[in-house]
């Protein structure tokens, strides 16, 4: 029985061992086929494309080169592409363009003899339309480009087009919609895929606050891993191209280019798992707990927006970047919270619910230029914006009626207080009462009450019988007087309205005050800067436009009115009385006064402490001795003139009861000092030395003449003139030279009498 026991053991065991040893040898034999299967050599070539300009009449793009750089970057991070195999092309002609396919065709091909799968990427990001790629002023059909990519020397081409009227290269061939492209080692996938930006009729569109395109920038936020629907830490084309369709269809829905459809054409063929980027081959990497909730922006330390997502609660998220600092802002309903996080290579940060901290809205985000809807935009990062914009989005509306209706949580809908309203947190709606409204932090909507409006920033209107009152405010307020405090972009009307920093649109009211404002239109108009200001008294320290009867500005570009005064600077003056201490622009008006002028004032008057004002004493042939003064500049003067004659046969000793006043104007040829000058004076003519009942005759006279500088401030004058007198009212033509040369012309009841004549002089002041 023994020995029968120990055969029957023999019998079993042996071949049980064998059998294990099978079935091992088999284990290790096929991992080893598989690892061998595993290491297949995979080449990927990428050709990015940039092209700004598209040629006359369309606008030269800001960010193509920019998305074909983070475009490439992500696919040399996470999806296996090796350095030497990036080909960019900036700004190609069609011929270059060809060249470059051309190189990498022969590139590919000698690829090909260290064995394994070639698969070849053309990006391209300018401007397109339903011809095809515009590159400058010239045109590469779609037909033909896409017949190029079709006969690369690639097992898989793709071709990934960001530009307008992209899609037109998706109707060139038909397709059938399958799974992505970057293939894993273990596929033998072939075929093409033509991804692009939007329709055939569509626009593609970029944002100056992604400083890139909406699709480019959604689709490389997907690759890094936000399109990662399965969680498998792996990202498909068809993750990450339905993530970029979502992503940028609703970032486009409400901008003015219209709502943006990418689209896509494929036929690729074969087994095996297919993959765009791979987040295990980062160097560095970011988790999201499960806990994490909200639309996330996360930006490097440049400040550069590198991906937005938005993230359900209840399942992890992986992210691959490279390793650096980085912020992350997260946004949920009317609350914004913000982390920082430090990635290194070789590890992956987490990143909870917790560690997100609160971030309030800074003040100093209001203050600056004129831009003031530009900056209170989520958008260009106001938080409070931020958080209006998620409690408009995922807010319940509600409307509540009470004695005094009071509000702690944030709040979507109507507050109706028969007394008063208070809401103490965001608010989008209406508030009314009889008496007050009070909205303690932004709102986004209307407060009407008959006694008074209180709000933190108000987007919408306030309308109230007595005042309003808002820190900052977009919109409008009504009411018998109000108030803003910080810089605000609207309209306020009423008696009296004020704003301490800066109003960035209208003010219209009995008295408009304001640190800042674009205009200002009322009976007195206060400022310390303002654009335009019309009103009865328009007072302002910087002013561009001032329109009213009384005009006062430290610095000016014009002003019209009765009296303008600019006693720093000043542009354009028109009115009868116009004065600046130094005037860039043009004075126009009865009198003109400036210390500086840089340009010649035109009026009856104008002294200019940088032109002429000088006194000349002059003789002239009909024996009269003249005073002239000038005013102005050299390129125009006028001039203020009287003369009397000496008594005929007296030497000169006793003058007669001839003489004669005018005015003129003349230029000095534009030049100081030594110079010629050329003047027109009309001149009032008296036979009698008194000015009650004294008829006069006239006298036109036209002068040329040259003024040498004898030393400063005194020159020394001769020149000639031509003379016209008529009688005027008087009985007879009273003037005409000593030398009793002349002609007389005219007829009986209009006599005249014309000659030459001369004068020598001497000259004071500046000239």
């Amino acid at each position: 029985m023994k020995d029968f026991i120990m055969k029957l053991d023999s019998a079993i065991v042996i071949p049980s061992i064998l059998l294990v040893f099978i079935i091992v040898l088999s284990a290790v034999s096929g991992a080893q086929a598989s690892q061998g299967s595993d290491q297949a050599v995979i080449n990927r070539y990428i050709v990015a494309v940039s092209a700004n300009n598209g040629g006359k009449g369309r606008p030269v793009l800001r960010y193509a080169e920019s998305d074909a750089k983070s475009f490439v970057n992500v696919l040399k991070d996470m999806g296996g592409v090796q350095p030497q195999n990036i080909v960019f092309v900036k700004a190609p002609s069609v011929a270059k363009l060809r060249q470059e396919l051309d190189g990498l065709d022969k590139k590919i091909s000698q690829g090909k003899n260290n064995g394994g799968r070639n698969e070849v990427l053309v990006y391209y990001s300018g401007h397109a339309d339903d011809k095809g790629l515009r590159l400058g002023e010239e045109v590469y059909s779609w037909k033909e480009f896409r017949k190029r990519i079709d006969a690369l020397n690639g097992d898989v081409k793709i071709a990934v087009i960001d530009a307008c009227g992209s899609g037109a290269i998706t109707r060139v061939k038909g397709g059938v919609a399958v799974p992505a492209f970057m293939v894993d080692k273990s596929s033998d996938m072939k075929g093409y895929a033509f991804i692009t930006s939007s329709t055939q009729d569509e626009s593609s569109q970029e944002s100056d606050k992604l400083r890139g395109s909406f699709f480019t920038h959604s689709l490389v936020s997907g690759l890094r891993g936000a399109g990662d629907a399965s969680g498998d830490g792996k990202v498909t084309l068809s993750e990450a191209y339905q993530f970029a369709f979502n992503e940028t269809l609703q970032k486009t829905e409400t901008t003015l280019g219209g709502a943006q459809h990418p689209s896509r054409d494929m036929n690729l063929a074969g087994t095996g798992d297919v993959v765009m980027t791979d987040l295990r081959s980062t160097s560095a990497g970011l988790d999201l707990d499960e806990d994490v909730d909200g639309r996330l922006f996360i930006r490097d330390e440049n400040g550069a927006l590198v991906a937005e997502l938005y993230k359900k609660s209840g399942r992890a998220m992986s992210l691959g970047f490279p390793a650096g600092k980085y912020s992350v802002r997260m946004e949920r309903p009317a609350e914004y919270k913000e982390a920082s996080v430090t990635l290194q290579d070789n590890y992956r940060a987490r990143l909870s619910q917790k560690q997100f901290a609160a971030v309030s809205a800074e003040k100093t985000t209001l203050r600056g230029g004129y831009e003031f809807k530009s900056e209170r935009t989520c958008a260009a990062g106001d938080t409070n914006q931020c958080s209006l914009d998620s409690l408009d989005r995922n807010g319940t509306s509600r409307t509540t009626f009470n004695l005094y209706d009071h509000d702690r949580k944030p709040r979507k809908g109507v507050q109706i207080g028969l007394l008063a309203t208070r809401s103490e947190d965001y608010f989008i709606g209406s508030q009314l009462s009889l008496f007050v409204n009070s909205a303690n932090k932004d709102m986004r909507g209307l407060q009407v009450t008959g006694i008074l409006n209180l709000a933190e920033n108000v987007d919408g209107a306030q309308i109230s019988g007595t005042v309003n009152y808002a820190e900052s405010f977009q919109g409008l307020q009504l009411g018998f007087v109000n108030w803003v405090n910080e810089k605000s972009d609207g309209v306020q009307i009423g008696y009296i309205n004020g704003a301490l920093d800066t109003l960035g649109s209208v003010q219209v009211g009995l008295v408009d005050l304001a640190q800042q404002a674009n205009v200002q239109v009322g009976f007195v108009d206060l400022a310390k800067q303002a654009d335009v200001q019309v009103g009865f008294v328009d007072v302002a320290g910087t002013s561009d436009v001032q329109v009213g009867f009384v005009d006062v500005a430290g610095k000016s570009d014009v002003q019209v009115g009765f009296t303008n005064v600019s006693y720093k600077q000043g542009g354009t003056q028109v009115g009868y009385v116009n004065t600046a201490t130094h005037s860039k622009g043009r004075q126009v008006g009865f009198v003109n006064v400036c210390l500086e002028c840089e340009k010649t004032p035109i009026g009856f008057v104008s002294i200019v402490g940088n032109g002429v004002w000088s006194a000349t004493s002059y003789a002239n042939e009909m024996g009269a001795l003249g005073i002239s003064l000038h005013l102005g500049t050299a390129y125009f003067y006028t001039a203020f003139e009287g003369a009397r004659l000496f008594e005929k046969g007296s030497n000169f000793r006793h003058f007669s009861d001839t003489w004669e006043s005018g005015v003129g104007f003349g230029t000095q040829f534009g030049s100081y000092g030594s110079h010629f000058e050329l003047e027109y004076m009309h001149f009032n003519t008296y036979d009698r030395f008194r000015m009650n009942d004294v008829d006069a005759g006239f006298h036109h006279r036209v002068r040329l003449g040259y003024l040498y500088s004898l030393l400063p401030g005194i020159g020394l004058g001769v020149g000639g003139t031509m003379n016209v007198a008529t009688q005027g009212e008087q009985d007879d033509v009273i003037l005409k030279p000593r030398g009793e040369y002349h002609d007389d012309v005219g007829s009986k009841n209009h006599k005249g009498r014309v000659w030459p004549g001369f004068y020598s002089a001497i000259t004071v002041g500046r000239f």
